[in-house]
């Protein structure tokens, strides 16, 4: 194999040249007939990884000049990197599926191990892979000697739990392909000779220290299950600074070959693949973060994934325009009333027909469960609410006394469970893309009187202690529980445009007009401070 990887190469220097020369070579192999056309597919294939991706394996979607340098690259050193590029740009249609087949068709005895950083990702990998084996006629009829015509029932081993068998001369333990997770059952006495690492850092492993440094571990663990002089291939996407790529970057593990969505690596660069409109509405929809880790390969872009005084737009609450809202309470409990402690965090969000979000009243307050269930109580038949939301810490204490609440009362309502294992970080920068686009109103001011009888202004201490102060804000908890607004439990929806039409005429065209002269005050700067009216 190691002879056989060197003489493989795309040996074209254009796209252009490729298709020119693919197609005089077909040309002349089909004056010979079937078998010479075979056995001509067959030898380029084996070659020529970007004909295989292209022509043999039908991805036309790929026959683009960005994959076809990829292609040339990865083909020249296939070994020992960490390929970070950015989404969309086929680093695993490259090398976890078309290079992988590659290196089975070149050398049938070959024991792929892929891991994913849980075996369901794995999977998905190797049932590309399978599925291509069983439904290409055209690739199964160029390499016989490798792949089965009915592998279903010919392959000694054929599924995505015990891996999949391509015809070899040799017996190994191991299947040809087999799909494990880092982290959620690696195998045991399995020693494959080449390793494939795609998506080993996700979201949920960048959770906390903890969670990062468990999928480390795990990596370093599963270097054993690797055969003596085997190989090893990274793939993926940063979503940490501290991530588990960053320590294979600072081990020097793998040679790094990142390629983020533009040239330069920044937000305003020329993309590499992607159109500038294409890239910009990514922009758009991720947010700064996620568009930074999942874009631009770069974690970093954590410290300017914060939120910006501009963004803010302010309304006066009306009952009238409120109840054309469709109406959600969403609560996030502390269950300490210490100084220290995080606050306790009800929001009363509007969902107007305009498609704009607005924040109707909120608490804010170090409250014990009596305290809690007579705010939510107040909140809820102050609003009416479509849905209560309810954060999954502490759910079922809550509940129990709530429920018992209303019986004693009579008055009930729903309460939905919010929970998911996102973290509390990445929940929070949800909000990000709404607030740049100015999807969000905050009323210009939130009085609330808290349970030491202190009249607060929750808009003011929103903003400048949270808004303001992300990602190092001492509390984020009224951030956080806003965030729950686009959880999936919640079915938060907006109302129909018929029932918004009459109530158009009474918003105002700029959202700071009226609003804060009728409150008492004549100015308002986007800190949150405000002057009185004289």
């Amino acid at each position: 194999m190691q002879g056989d990887k060197h003489r493989r190469r795309v040996p074209f220097a254009s796209r252009a040249e490729a298709h020119a020369r693919y197609g005089a070579i077909l040309t002349e192999a089909n004056r010979h007939g079937a078998q010479v056309v075979l056995a001509t597919l067959a030898e380029l294939g084996r070659l020529d990884l970007f004909f295989l991706l292209v022509v043999l394996l039908k991805r036309k979607d790929a026959d683009n000049d960005w994959c076809f340098a990829r292609c040339r690259e990865v083909a020249a050193s296939p070994d020992g990197h960490l390929d970070l590029w950015a989404r969309e740009h086929y680093k695993s249609t490259i090398i976890t599926f078309a290079l992988t087949i590659q290196d089975i068709l070149c050398t049938p005895d070959i024991t792929v191990g892929i891991f994913s950083h849980s075996r369901p990702g794995a999977k998905a990998f190797l049932q590309q892979i399978k599925r291509e084996f069983e439904e290409n006629p055209v690739l199964r009829a160029a390499y016989p000697d490798v792949l089965w015509d009915n592998p279903r029932t010919d392959a000694p081993q054929w599924s995505l739990d015990g891996g999949i068998v391509v015809k070899r001369a040799s017996n190994p333990k191991e299947a040809t392909v087999e799909a494990w997770g880092l982290v959620d059952g690696q195998p045991i006495g399995k020693h494959f000779s080449l390793l494939v690492y795609d998506d080993v850092v996700t979201p949920e492993s960048v959770t906390t220290p903890d969670q990062i440094r468990k999928t480390t571990d795990a990596l370093a663990v599963s270097y054993n299950l690797g055969a003596h002089g085997g190989r090893r291939r990274f793939i993926g996407t940063r979503y940490h600074f501290s991530d588990t790529y960053k320590d294979i970057l600072d081990r020097e593990t793998a040679v790094p070959r990142i390629y983020p969505a533009t040239v330069d690596g920044s937000v305003t660069g020329l993309p590499h693949f992607l159109s500038p409109e294409a890239l910009a509405a990514k922009r758009r929809d991720m947010g700064p973060y996620i568009f930074g880790c999942q874009m631009l390969q770069n974690p970093k872009a954590d410290d300017a994934a914060g939120f910006k005084a501009e963004w803010l737009r302010y309304w006066e609450p009306s009952r009238d325009l409120c109840e054309r809202m469709n109406r959600y309470i969403i609560v996030d409990p502390a269950h300490s009333k210490k100084a220290a402690a995080d606050y306790t965090v009800m929001w009363v969000v509007g969902f107007g027909a305009d498609g704009y979000r607005y924040v109707i009243e909120g608490v804010r307050d170090r409250l014990n469960l009596a305290e809690r269930t007579r705010e939510l109580f107040r909140l809820v038949r102050a609003h009416r609410p479509l849905c209560v939301g309810y954060e999954r810490y502490g759910l079922q204490a809550d509940v129990e006394h709530i429920r018992g609440e209303q019986d004693r009362t009579g008055y009930h309502f729903d309460i939905v469970e919010l929970g998911g294992a996102m973290p509390k970080a990445d929940r929070i920068r949800r909000l990000v893309p709404l607030f740049e686009q100015g999807r969000i109103f905050l009323p210009g001011r939130m009085s609330y009187r808290d349970v030491e009888g202190r009249w607060r202004d929750l808009t003011g201490e929103f903003v400048q202690e949270e808004y303001l102060a992300f990602p190092v804000c001492g509390h984020d908890d009224m951030l956080d529980c806003l965030a729950r607004q686009v959880d999936e439990a919640l079915g938060a929806v907006f109302p129909d445009e018929d029932d918004y039409a009459a109530s158009v005429g009474g918003m105002p065209n700029d959202p700071h007009a009226g609003a804060l002269t009728s409150l008492g005050f004549d100015d308002y700067d986007p800190l949150g401070h405000m002057r009185a009216s004289s």
